[in-house]
C-alpha cells in the first residue's frame, strides 16, 4: 500500500472533529509554526490525531523526495508507551521501536538497525518512544546493566582499551553480578548482526564519534575505575545518538508530566538534550494534553506554592509554542486587554466577547482544543445520585480513630488516614506514621488489635472481617452487590439470547475505577474486596468440607507443597470439549442470525445439523451402541466433522485415533454448546470475521483460537472460579468441563468476546489473539499484610493476602517486572474479565485508558483541584465507552442487525444524529445523556466539610474555562459569581479553539 492510500485510510478511520483537528495541525506545520498544542478534552482520542498527523507529514514528506520520516514519541513511562505505541502504528509496514530500549544511549544502535530494516521492506516511516525518566536522565547514577552492557562492548573495541576486557568488565558491571554477561551477550549478537547488516558502517561510525569525543582524562578514569566516569561516558553516547536520530516529527505526550522539557536551563546536561530535540529549525513538535498547564488554581494551592502556577505555566506555554519574541509579545498585549474586560462588570458583554474573539484568535495560531461542551444534550450523562445518601458510621469507625491516637502521645494520626483506610497498622507499608509507632513500641490492649491489625485467625477459616470502614462498607455494597462475586466476566451489553444462571439481571453490571489520594488504599481494597470475594464463594465450599486441612484461606509452611483449594479440575485432556477447534462447529450458528431466540430455540436447530453428521460417523466407523462409554468422542466427533468441509479441492484428513467404544448418550447436548458457546469455537467466529482476502479454512485461525481457549481454561482452573461454577452447577470432578460449558451458554461467552473484538479493533487476528490472551495474564497477585505478632516481632511472619476480584495500581518500582504486570493489569481492567475493582492513586489519572468495562468511578478521597476530579473521570468516559454501548443497546435492542452488531448500532445511531452535530455523538455523549449513566460515587461521611467541597468542586466546574489564562482564578470565579451574572452568558466567554467550528 502505497503511503498517499495509508494517509487517506488514517484519515477516514477518524471522526469528523479529529479530521479537522489533524487538517489545522497539518496547515500550521506546513506554513508558519513548528509547534503545535492539541489540548483536546480528556478521553478524545489525541492519540489517533496523532497518528492522522504524522500520516499526512509522512506523505507530504516522501512527494518532497526524503528517505525516512522520523517520529520520537515522547511520554512519561513505560505503561502510557506501551498502550499508545500501537495506536500510533498506521500501517503494518511502519517500524516501530519496542518500548524496552528507551535510555537515550543506546539509541544509536537502534537507529541503525531500524534503519536497515525500512530499507530491506522499502519502509519510510520511524516510530522512536522515549520516556524522560529514563532517556533523560543522564546525570547521575550508572544507568541499567542493558545500557553499560552496550557501552562496555564499544569501548573494548577502541585501541586504548586493547586487552583491558576484564578491567572495563569490572567496572560496568557495577551491582549487577547476575545478569550483566546475559546483557553483554545480547548487545554482542546485536552488535555483529547490524554491522554485518550494515557492511561495517555501523562500527566504524560510532568507534570514530567516540574516539573524536573521549578525551585522555576519561580515558585514564576509566582505568582507574572511577565509578563517575559512566554517567559522563552515558551523557556522550547519548550526544552521539541524538546526532543520528535527526527527528522530523517530535510528539510529546502528556508532557506536563516533563514540564522541564520546554522550560530547562540550557546550561545543563538535559537542557543540551532537549534543546537538540525541541529547537532544530527543521524539526516539528506536536504536544498532546489535555491539562498542557495547570488548568486551575485554588487560592489555598498559590498561597502554599507562592506561586501562581496556572498564569505562569500558560505564559510560558505560550511563549514556547511561539519562540518568536515579537509574536509573544502581541499575543501577551492582546491577553492583558482580555484579563482586564473580564475583571470589569461594567464593561459591556458584547464589547468584552470582541475583545475576547480576538485573544481567541492569538491562541488559535499554536493550539488546538476540542471539547465536550460542543454538544448540546437534554439530558446528564453522570449520575451522582448516590452522594446524596452519607455513607453509615459504625462504632467501628469510632474505635478505629480512637485507638490509633491512643496508641501515642506524640504521634498524632491525621483523621484522614482513619476514615481512607481500615487496619491501618496492616496496609501502611511505607507510611512514616506506622514507622514512629513501631519505633515508640506502644502497648496495644485487645481493641486496638482489633482495630487496627487483620486477625489472621479470621481469615484461616474464611471467617467475615467487619469492615471497621463506612467508605469499605459502601464500596462492598456496589461492588459485590446482587452476588457479582459470582461474575468471571462482565455480562455483554447485547447478549445474543437471553442470560442465564448466575447473569440473569446482571445486563448493566459494570466494574468499577476507585481513586484515592493515598497509597495504602489500592493495597487494602484489593485484599479485603479480593478475600470477601472468596469469603462468599471458595468460604463456602471450605464450610462444607469434613476435614479442613489445607484448604483454609493462609497458606502455612507446612502447607506449601499441597495446591490452593479447591484443587485444579482439568486434568486428562478433559479441557478439550472448551479448546477444541471445529470449522463445521463454527459454521452452524450464527449468532446474529439467530438473535431474539430463545437458547432453547437456538439449541434445537443447532442439534438438527449436529444430529446428521453423528449418524453418519457412528455408520462410517461402526461405532458401537453399547457398552463402554469414551470421552474422546467430545472433541474426536468434531475434528472428524472437519473432514467434511473441502475448499479449493482440498479435504481435510482427521488426525485422530477413532475409539472404540461408544459416544456418551448426552453427546448431541454437549456438542450443541460447544458450538453455541465453547471458548474455542467462538474465538474462532471472531478470528475468521477479522480474517480477509485468506482461505479461513486454512489460515492460521484455529492455532489462534486454540491458544486463547488455553488461557480461558487456565482461567477456569482456578480455585476462584472453579468455587463459582461449583457453586453454580453442582460438584462434579469428572464432568466439570462440562459445567464451564453451561457457565459458557448462561454468560453469553460469544457476545462478550465479539463485543471485546469490537472495542480492541484490532483487524489482525494475531495481534488482537495477543491482546486478548493479554488480558488473562494477571495472574493472582499476594500481598505482604502486617499482623499483630508480625508488626511486634519477625517482620518475616507477615501474611500475604491475594488480589483477584479486586487489584491495586499504584506507583511501585520500575523494575521491569513491575513495569510488565501493571501493563497486564491495565490490559484486564480493560478487558471483560476479572478484576472487577481497580484502585489508583494519581498515577492512573492521566495518560491511560479504563473506560471499555467501566462506568463506575469511586472518589475515595475529593481531590482539592476541580481539574483532578474531571480528570479522573476522564479515565471511564471516553470512546465507546460501557455507558454509551449500555444506552444504545437498550434503545436498538430489538432492530435487525443482518451481520454485524456492533458497527451496525453505532451506524443507527450516528444516522439518528442531528445533521450540524459533530460526531461527538454517539461515540461519546448521547443527546438525552443516555439511559445508562457515569455513576460518580463519593463515600461521603455524614456531616463532613466534604459535602460542601464537592458542591463547590461541581460549581467550579462548570465555569472554569473563562478563568483559562487569567492570573488567581480563584478570585475572578467569585468577583463573577457576587455580580450575579448570567450562566448561560458567562459560558459565551468560553475560550473556543476547536478546528470543527472554526473551519
Amino acid at each position: 500500500m502505497i503511503l498517499r492510500d495509508i494517509e487517506m485510510k488514517v484519515m477516514s478511520e477518524l471522526k469528523d472533529f479529529q479530521r479537522a483537528t489533524v487538517d489545522r495541525c497539518f496547515d500550521l506545520f506546513t506554513t508558519t509554526q513548528r509547534r503545535v498544542l492539541v489540548a483536546d478534552e480528556v478521553g478524545l482520542g489525541k492519540t489517533l490525531i496523532a497518528k492522522g498527523i504524522i500520516s499526512r507529514l509522512a506523505s507530504n514528506h516522501k512527494q518532497n523526495g526524503k528517505q525516512f520520516f522520523k517520529v520520537l514519541y515522547i511520554c512519561s513511562n513505560t505503561s502510557i508507551a506501551n498502550q499508545n505505541i500501537r495506536k500510533l502504528k498506521i500501517h503494518g509496514s511502519v517500524t516501530v521501536d519496542g518500548v524496552t530500549d528507551t535510555r537515550l544511549s543506546m539509541q544509536h544502535l537502534k537507529i541503525f538497525e531500524q534503519e536497515n530494516d525500512l530499507k530491506v521492506r522499502n519502509g519510510f516511516i520511524h516510530l522512536i518512544p522515549l520516556t524522560p525518566a529514563t532517556s533523560f536522565s543522564l546525570t547521575r547514577g550508572a544507568g541499567d546493566a542493558r545500557e553499560r552492557a552496550l557501552i562496555y562492548s564499544i569501548l573494548k573495541r577502541l585501541p586504548e582499551f586493547q586487552g583491558h576486557s576484564r578491567l572495563l568488565h569490572s567496572l560496568f558491571i557495577q551491582n549487577a553480578t547476575s545478569g550483566f554477561q546475559w546483557c553483554v551477550d545480547e548487545m554482542e549478537g546485536r552488535i555483529k548482526k547490524c554491522n554485518a547488516d550494515t557492511k561495517g558502517e555501523y562500527l566504524r561510525t560510532i568507534i570514530a564519534e567516540v574516539k573524536g569525543r573521549l578525551t585522555p582524562q576519561q580515558v585514564q578514569r576509566v582505568m582507574n575505575k572511577d565509578y563517575y566516569v559512566i554517567a559522563e561516558l552515558r551523557m556522550m553516547f547519548a550526544q552521539i545518538s541524538i546526532n543520528r536520530l535527526k527527528p522530523d516529527l517530535v510528539i510529546m505526550d502528556e508532557f506536563q508530566r516533563f514540564r522541564e522539557l520546554i522550560a530547562v536551563d540550557t546550561d545543563t546536561e538535559t537542557g543540551l538534550l532537549t534543546n537538540a530535540f525541541l529547537h532544530g529549525s527543521e524539526t516539528n513538535t506536536l504536544l498532546l494534553s489535555a491539562t498542557p498547564y495547570k488548568l486551575y488554581q485554588t487560592l489555598e494551592e498559590a498561597a502554599n506554592s507562592g506561586v501562581d502556577e496556572h498564569y505562569r505555566e500558560f505564559l510560558q506555554l505560550v511563549e514556547f509554542l511561539f519562540d518568536d519574541k515579537e509574536k509573544y509579545r502581541q499575543f501577551h498585549e492582546t491577553w492583558n486587554d482580555f484579563s482586564i474586560s473580564l475583571r470589569e462588570a461594567d464593561a459591556g458583554f458584547a464589547t468584552i466577547i470582541n475583545i475576547k474573539k480576538k485573544a481567541e484568535h492569538e491562541l488559535y495560531s499554536g493550539m488546538c482544543r476540542t471539547e465536550r461542551l460542543l454538544v448540546e444534550t437534554t439530558g446528564k450523562s453522570t449520575d451522582d445520585s448516590g452522594t446524596k445518601k452519607p455513607v453509615e458510621i459504625s462504632d467501628a469507625d469510632i474505635h478505629s480513630f480512637i485507638q490509633a491516637e491512643m496508641l501515642s502521645d506524640t504521634v498524632h494520626v491525621p483523621v484522614e488516614y482513619v476514615k481512607s483506610c481500615p487496619y491501618l497498622l496492616s496496609f501502611m507499608e511505607q507510611y512514616k506514621f506506622k514507622h514512629d509507632v513501631k519505633r515508640q513500641r506502644p502497648d496495644f490492649n485487645n481493641l486496638s488489635k482489633k482495630m487496627l491489625f487483620m486477625d489472621e485467625r479470621k481469615l484461616k477459616r474464611f471467617t467475615p472481617l467487619p469492615s471497621n470502614n463506612a467508605r469499605l462498607e459502601r464500596l462492598m455494597e456496589v461492588a459485590l452487590e446482587n452476588g457479582a462475586e459470582r461474575l468471571l466476566w462482565v455480562p455483554p451489553s447485547i447478549p445474543y439470547y437471553p442470560l442465564g444462571g448466575v447473569f440473569k439481571r446482571k445486563d448493566n453490571f459494570s466494574k468499577i475505577l476507585v481513586f484515592s489520594a493515598w497509597e495504602m488504599v489500592p493495597r487494602m481494597i484489593a485484599c479485603t474486596l479480593s478475600y470477601e470475594c472468596e469469603r462468599r464463594t471458595i468460604g463456602q465450599l471450605y464450610a462444607k468440607e469434613q476435614d479442613k486441612r489445607f484448604k483454609g484461606y493462609l497458606i502455612e509452611d507446612d502447607e506449601k507443597q499441597h495446591r490452593r483449594f479447591p484443587t485444579p479440575r482439568f486434568a486428562a485432556g478433559r479441557d478439550k470439549t472448551l479448546t477444541t477447534v471445529s470449522a463445521m462447529l463454527a459454521s452452524l450458528y450464527d449468532p446474529v442470525e439467530h438473535m431474539g431466540k430463545t437458547l432453547g430455540e437456538i439449541k434445537k436447530h443447532v442439534k438438527a445439523l449436529i444430529q446428521p453428521m453423528l449418524d453418519y460417523i457412528k455408520r462410517e466407523y461402526n461405532v458401537p451402541d453399547k457398552g463402554t462409554t469414551d470421552m474422546d468422542w467430545y472433541w474426536i466427533a468434531p475434528t472428524i466433522f472437519d473432514s467434511f468441509l473441502v475448499e479449493k479441492g482440498q479435504k481435510i484428513i482427521p488426525n485422530v485415533t477413532i475409539p472404540q467404544r461408544k459416544m456418551p448418550s448426552d453427546i448431541l447436548d454437549v456438542l450443541a454448546n460447544m458450538a453455541i458457546a465453547s471458548p474455542a469455537i467462538c474465538a474462532l467466529r471472531v478470528f475468521d470475521k477479522n480474517t480477509e482476502g485468506l482461505d479461513k479454512l486454512f489460515s492460521d485461525n484455529k492455532r489462534l483460537a486454540k491458544q486463547f481457549a488455553t488461557e480461558i481454561v487456565s482461567m477456569f482452573d482456578k480455585p476462584e472460579a472453579i468455587a463459582v461454577v461449583e457453586l453454580a452447577y453442582g460438584k462434579s470432578d469428572d464432568a466439570h468441563y462440562k459445567n464451564v460449558l453451561k457457565y459458557c451458554l448462561d454468560g453469553n461467552f460469544a457476545a462478550m468476546l465479539d463485543e471485546y473484538a469490537h472495542m480492541l479493533n484490532d483487524q489482525n487476528p494475531v495481534s488482537l489473539c495477543g491482546q486478548m490472551c493479554d488480558a488473562l495474564k494477571t495472574s493472582t497477585a499476594s500481598y505482604p499484610i502486617d499482623t499483630y505478632t508480625s508488626f511486634t516481632g519477625d517482620r518475616k511472619n507477615q501474611i500475604r493476602m491475594r488480589s483477584h476480584y479486586a487489584a491495586g495500581f499504584y506507583q511501585t518500582r520500575s523494575d521491569a517486572k513491575t513495569v510488565q504486570r501493571k501493563d497486564h493489569l491495565r490490559t484486564a481492567f480493560n478487558s471483560p474479565f476479572r478484576p472487577f475493582v481497580l484502585a489508583t492513586t494519581s498515577i492512573g489519572q492521566e495518560g491511560l485508558d479504563f473506560h471499555n468495562y467501566a462506568r463506575k468511578i469511586m472518589h475515595w478521597n475529593l481531590p482539592h483541584n476541580p481539574i483532578d476530579l474531571e480528570q479522573r473521570e476522564g479515565r471511564i468516559n471516553r470512546y465507546k465507552c460501557l455507558a454509551i454501548r449500555q444506552s444504545l443497546a437498550q434503545t436498538y435492542r430489538d432492530h435487525d442487525f443482518e451481520n454485524d452488531v456492533w458497527n451496525k448500532l453505532f451506524q443507527l445511531a450516528l444516522d439518528a444524529k442531528a445533521e450540524d452535530e459533530p460526531e461527538l455523538i454517539p461515540y461519546w455523549c448521547l443527546p438525552d445523556g443516555g439511559s445508562v449513566k457515569i455513576e460518580r460515587i463519593v463515600p461521603m461521611y455524614p456531616y463532613s466539610k466534604d459535602r460542601a467541597v464537592y458542591e463547590r468542586l461541581l460549581k467550579i466546574l462548570s465555569l472554569y474555562r473563562i478563568t483559562m489564562g487569567q492570573a488567581r482564578q480563584e478570585e475572578l470565579l467569585e468577583y463573577l459569581f457576587n455580580n450575579d451574572c448570567d450562566i448561560e452568558e458567562l459560558q459565551g466567554l468560553f475560550i473556543n479553539l476547536s478546528p470543527i467550528t472554526k473551519e
